[in-house]
């Protein structure tokens, strides 16, 4: 780069350039189209420029592959300068117009030659050129005073900092990294001040001012362009609210991506000493880098995060800047073709493979054969996206309208096509994903999304969903009428196979569920029928070489309790009646369950309570032919003497180890057997659910409750299931912040109306929940203390606290 003497006028004045091609050739001469400047050249100057630019590009390439170049918030500043001179010298002189200047107005717009250069210009931007040139004033004096020689140094962009004894308005003194001391040199003579004195003290005196300048060592190039960057800080808003319309598409992404790296942290439950006001941002324009300033109030979590992202969307919204796309670099051929099997794969394991999918048709990017990377990840909305997304339309099967995947996120209720959008999987980014994950690592980039328009046909609109295919010109990638039934995976096959072996399901789909469980869970389909395979890989509150005999345990008392007329999932009896290993684990077939989950509160607890005591009643009546081998004190045996050794250890967290020391008194009574043996046999014995929780029960279209998931059944006083219920339905599950105990009794009374308990059973309701507390309370100490659950500790600790909470409430006002 030169030096520059005096800039005359600089500013961001111009629209996007109107071409973006850049091609070859050849009429009366030789032409390269470089979007919209054109260059005129004979055939020996063109050779000249192929020859060249053949050794140097092979050159330039070699040094960006071997020093990772990147193009960076500072672009350049991450590697030394390079300039190759390679076959450097042309041959050829200007052969078309050497000395023409030429300005002529078109139909296209205003041409400006310069010898044989061309520039396209819009006509507003040439009248607007015209009125800077009138207004500039080329004779004008050169930089002079402490703040022109200041600003002339930056356009000129030397690397260096102030140093000691400098005097605004008198005196510049500056330390210059040694690379431009030269370019200092130049810029002082070519505005006439005069050199003085040598040595390492470089003196320059001018009529209004004395600069000294002096070597500087220890910074590298990005260190001082990020301080020049720093020198340009403003507002964030009032820089977007100036560029709004001509904005570059980028550098918005770059500026919404750390907004998003914010965002997450605190969401994620970082607390930072920064502001979250959009309006108290600011930005450095030279380092595309946005500043959050000191806040002295610590701020975190998600209330604060949402706060934060809608006041930024709104102020987006209202400088139309909310969906802005980042250019695009398509990759070459040959990784179009891998990542199209990379695609198509995806499609057939995420997508085909589920029963509810009866066609796949793809189009975008997907058929066209444009797959890229964004140059700055695309954010739209909380997405971080640094590829292209794959676009499909998944049509439903009308009979499997509600066996959507669970996994699948809904995006949006309704688009303007009539379908529902999901975002149904991922597909990992072709080529270099860049450093973004490094510089924000609480953003959860995508690659490439697989964006699904899902089509339910019970909602009409097939007229226009073929409108829609056509007008994208989609291709039908699957249709199971077509090309039958596909897998995830070999396991999913094999599982398929075994079950048409043992089950006689005529070719069964086989899908994995994506629930919370250390156990294989597995939909199955046939043409008329649904059911959910179970692969036992873990015990519940049982030892782990019992998981066979109870996964028998489990068929029986399942198998037991529907023949008394308890609705619940039925147990599919294989055709020989034996026993059934899958993939080397015990495994049971059930029968589908209509009805949906209510994981989340408010629970239908009318419905809840009574079936649960159903469950106890038909017992009591009569009970069931099952063996008692796994009984509820097993668990105590387990969780109690837990509850010790985590008590014994003092590294918990403060708000962990003041509950320890508030439930200890409230424990120590549980530990003896006989004192337990008591309380017991003040309770009827029957086989218990094991596990009374929300996910546990479906609720069907008739409003009836169902019990499934008897994996920790055991036989035990009823009151160890009623009480699991009354925690649980308490704590919400994973909605902690949902938790109310008020649905304690809510629950104990609506089981009554199924089963009342007896006077004992009332009486001894407060050392049940105590009990029943404490083993509730060291379970989620368990995994808080495990590095592997990390992802779960907040959520787990929370739950422990209102656990906590709740006994020294409760007990503590029954022993007042």
């Amino acid at each position: 780069m030169g030096v520059i003497k005096k800039i005359l006028y600089r500013g961001n004045i111009l629209g996007k350039p109107r071409h973006r091609n850049l091609f070859l050739d050849m009429e009366e001469n030789i032409h390269i189209h470089y979007r919209d400047l054109r260059i005129e050249l004979s055939r020996g100057e063109f050779e000249d420029i192929v020859a060249a630019f053949t050794k140097q590009s092979a050159e330039l390439l070699g040094i960006i592959e071997e020093k990772h170049y990147q193009d960076g918030q500072l672009p350049n500043a991450n590697q030394d300068d390079v300039r190759i001179w390679t076959e450097s010298r042309l041959k050829h002189e200007v052969k078309y117009h050497p000395t023409r200047f030429s300005l002529e107005e078109c139909g296209d717009g205003y041409h400006f030659h310069y010898r044989n250069y061309k520039f396209l210009i819009d006509p507003p931007e040439f009248k607007e050129l015209v009125r800077l040139f009138r207004s500039l004033d080329v004779d004008g004096p050169y930089a002079a005073s402490y703040d022109e020689v200041l600003a002339l140094l930056e356009a000129n962009e030397v690397d260096f900092r102030l140093d000691a004894g400098d005097a605004p308005g008198e005196k510049l003194a500056i330390r210059v990294a040694g690379h431009h001391l030269p370019k200092i040199r130049d810029i002082f003579n070519y505005i006439g001040f005069a050199r003085e004195g040598a040595g390492e003290l470089r003196r320059y005196r001018g009529e209004r001012l004395v600069v000294e300048a002096r070597p500087d060592s220890g910074l590298d190039a990005l260190d001082y362009r990020r301080r020049r960057g720093l020198n340009q800080v403003g507002l964030l808003v009032d820089y977007l609210a100036r560029r709004q319309g001509r904005i570059d598409v980028n550098e918005i992404n770059r500026i919404k991506v750390q907004v998003l790296e914010l965002y997450f942290a605190l969401d994620g439950g970082e607390r930072l000493n920064v502001e979250t006001d959009p309006e108290l941002w600011l930005y450095a324009p030279a380092n595309r880098q946005v500043i959050f300033p000191f806040s002295p109030v610590a701020r975190g979590g998600r209330a604060e995060a949402d706060r934060l992202y809608r006041s930024w969307s709104n102020r987006l919204k209202g400088f139309d800047m909310g969906f802005v796309k980042p250019v695009k670099e398509p990759f070459p051929a040959a990784v179009q073709e891998t990542l199209q099997r990379q695609v198509e794969e995806a499609l057939r394991r995420e997508v085909a493979a589920y029963g509810a999918v009866e066609r796949i048709h793809v189009m975008g990017s997907g058929i066209r054969g444009d797959m890229g990377r964004y140059q700055a990840p695309f954010i739209h909305g909380k997405l971080a996206k640094l590829g292209s997304d794959v676009d499909i339309l998944v049509e439903i099967d009308p009979a499997r309208e509600g066996e959507i995947p669970g996994h699948w996120k809904l995006h949006l209720p309704e688009a303007s096509n009539h379908c529902s959008v999901y975002h149904v999987g991922e597909v990992p980014l072709a080529g270099e994903a860049g450093d973004w994950a490094e510089c924000h690592p609480h953003v959860p980039f995508i690659d490439h999304l697989l964006d699904a328009y899902v089509y339910l046909p019970s909602t009409g609109y097939r007229e226009e969903i073929d409108a829609f295919l056509k007008k994208f010109g989609a291709r039908c990638f699957y249709d199971r009428a077509r090309d039958g039934v596909l897998y995830r995976g070999e396991e999913e096959g094999r599982i398929a196979r075994l079950l048409g072996e043992r089950f006689a399901l005529p070719a069964p789909a086989v899908e994995p569920m994506r629930v919370s469980t250390e156990n294989a869970l597995y939909r199955v389909f046939t043409h008329d029928a649904a059911y959910v395979l179970k692969l036992f890989k873990v015990s519940g509150n049982y030892h782990r070489t019992r998981v066979a005999e109870h996964t028998d345990y489990e068929a029986r008392l399942v198998t037991q309790l529907k023949g008394r007329g308890i609705p619940t999932a039925g147990v599919v009896p294989a055709s020989d009646g034996g026993e059934v290993t899958v993939e080397g684990f015990s495994a049971l077939l059930f029968e589908r369950i209509p009805g949906a989950v209510e994981q989340r509160p408010e629970y239908p607890l009318e419905a809840v309570g009574p079936a649960l005591a159903a469950i106890h009643r038909v017992q009591l009546e009569r009970p069931l032919d099952l063996p008692t081998g796994f009984s509820f004190d097993d668990t105590c045996m387990i969780w109690l003497p837990q509850f010790q050794n985590y008590l014994a250890e003092r590294d918990h967290p403060a708000d962990i180890a003041e509950a320890f020391r508030r439930l200890a008194p409230l424990a120590e009574p549980l530990y003896p057997g006989e004192q337990r043996a008591q309380l017991f046999a003040r309770s009827p014995a029957v086989h218990c659910h094991g596990d009374v929780t929300p996910k546990n029960v479906i609720v069907g279209s008739d409003g009836v409750a169902r019990f499934f998931d008897f994996n920790n059944a055991f036989f035990g006083a009823r009151m160890a299931d009623l009480m699991d219920g009354g925690f649980e339905f308490s704590l919400a599950e994973k909605y902690v912040h949902l938790a109310d105990f008020r649905r304690f009794d809510a629950f104990v009374a609506a089981y009554e109306q199924g089963a009342p308990l007896s006077a004992e059973e009332r009486a001894d309701l407060p050392r049940w929940i105590a009990l029943m507390g404490v083993i509730k309370f060291a379970k989620e100490v368990r995994v808080i203390r495990d590095p592997a659950l990390k992802r779960q500790h907040s959520l787990r600790t929370k739950r422990a606290l209102a656990i906590a909470g709740f006994l020294s409430e409760r007990i503590g006002a029954c022993r007042a």
